[in-house]
């Protein structure tokens, strides 16, 4: 597990601000937007390609630090070639 895989999801702040005109930077916004339900890194990452992974790590940190965002790290690991289950042995 990469060290930046987290589900993000909206706080009850951050629906609220996105319902409401509270003052938020445009970048900010439009993050905060793109998180539905439980929304994972890769995701928001996928939907923000046209940006740096600076820049979206940033945004996303400054959601977290508003209390707009909340984050956890993913608890599954994903075997998605299903090689994992294989047991080699010589």
């Amino acid at each position: 597990m990469a060290p930046t895989d987290y589900i993000y999801r909206r706080s009850a702040a951050g629906q609220s601000a996105l319902e409401t005109d509270t003052p938020l930077a445009a970048p900010l916004r439009r993050v905060l937007a793109l998180i539905e339900g439980q929304t994972h890194s890769h995701m928001v990452r996928k939907l923000l390609r046209d940006q740096t992974e600076s820049n979206i790590a940033y945004w996303l940190s400054q959601l977290e630090k508003l209390g707009l965002l909340e984050a956890r790290p993913t608890q599954i690991h994903h075997d998605l070639d299903f090689t994992g289950s294989f047991a080699f042995q010589r």
